[in-house]
């Protein structure tokens, strides 16, 4: 976060000179005070876009400090106490609100981001306040007041940013490495143990269970760089298809699981039916001969463990295998013991 580091050495120079008039020359801490701190605001804006995947804007950088160079070249803009300051809020105001937006505009995962978030608007409403002490006379006996907290909530926001921005970097760091571990390299769906965790937990749990047919076959006719392009596309329509109440997850190779909860036995097969439907009629558009078969547990009165119930939807898959493949089943009414020979042999 060089843009954070740099903004922060540069506020930290240019603070003290708005601060500390009147040893520090008027015109020196008018011009060049402000300038900086305008600089280090629009280096921390820059620092919240690079963060979210936008690129660096040099004008971005250079326009505030500039402007602001170019208003203290006029005597009358030098003169004017109040032009001044309302000016100074006005940029200031958007430099802040600026990476508020931004903040705003994504989901606040952590709590930093929030923190930030209060932190911007709070600074957002103080340059609103500053401004209308300036614009409206009959409020001067505020003016001392306002002159006086307003240098020192703007070091606040100089040293709280960035601390809370390294933190928030730091934090997203940990989510997306905990979301890589729970995450499927190939398909960007759930792994098996995202899958486990997700579904564990889920009251009147039902299941259904994926495998796409004669997944060998695939690979030996079309390649084994088709057989991943067969795997990456099931996944995605059966995220679509399936809807965002399911937990969708690839358990291995070319086997999936969904689970639902609260779901009948009809609804299961029904969404099952729609997956396998659409997969069919997607491979055919690709002219590739690719369906699924797919083997469903329906929840139970008294919530089994995860390991039993997909051990029942296991079952109902080797059934769908057995009576043809490319279908819906449930488990055998008498809940036979699948050989294990038997089911590594499905396809």
């Amino acid at each position: 976060m060089h843009l954070l580091s740099l903004g922060t050495l540069v506020g930290g120079i240019g603070l003290p000179l708005l601060i500390m008039r009147p040893p520090v020359p008027t015109l020196l801490a008018i011009t060049v005070g402000n300038s900086l701190v305008l600089l280090a605001l629009a280096l921390f804006w820059q620092s919240v876009m690079r963060l979210y995947g936008h690129r660096l804007s040099p004008w971005a950088l250079a326009a505030p400090p500039l402007l602001w160079l170019a208003l203290c070249t006029t005597a009358s803009f030098r003169r004017s106490f109040d032009l001044r300051v309302e000016t100074a809020m006005v940029l200031v105001g958007l430099l802040v609100a600026l990476p508020l937006r931004q903040l705003l505009r994504v989901p606040r995962e952590t709590k930093s981001h929030q923190a930030l978030i209060v932190v911007g608007s709070f600074h957002v409403a103080c340059c609103g306040i500053r401004g209308a002490l300036t614009a409206f006379p009959q409020l001067t006996g505020w003016q001392s007041v306002a002159t006086t907290i307003i240098p020192f909530e703007m070091m606040s926001y100089v040293l709280l940013w960035p601390g809370l921005m390294l933190t928030l970097v730091a934090e997203r760091a940990v989510l997306q490495a905990r979301t890589m571990a729970l995450q499927d390299d190939m398909t960007g769906v759930m792994n098996r143990r995202g899958f486990w965790q997700a579904a564990e937990t889920l009251p009147r749990r039902g299941l259904l269970l994926f495998d796409i047919d004669h997944f060998k076959h695939i690979n030996d006719t079309y390649g084994h760089a088709s057989g991943d392009v067969v795997i990456r596309h099931f996944s995605r329509i059966a995220t679509a298809t399936l809807g965002k109440d399911a937990i969708f997850g690839r358990i291995g190779g070319e086997e999936f699981a969904a689970a639902f909860s609260g779901l009948s036995a009809g609804a299961l097969h029904l969404h099952g039916e729609q997956v396998r439907l659409a997969f069919a009629e997607a491979s055919r558009a690709r002219h590739i001969e690719a369906t699924v078969s797919v083997g469903l547990a329906a929840p139970t009165t008294l919530d089994l463990p995860l390991g039993d119930q997909m051990a029942i939807a296991d079952w109902a898959l080797y059934r769908a295998k057995r009576m043809g493949r490319n279908r819906v089943e449930g488990p055998p009414a008498d809940g036979p013991a699948v050989p294990p020979a038997a089911r590594a042999g499905a396809g």
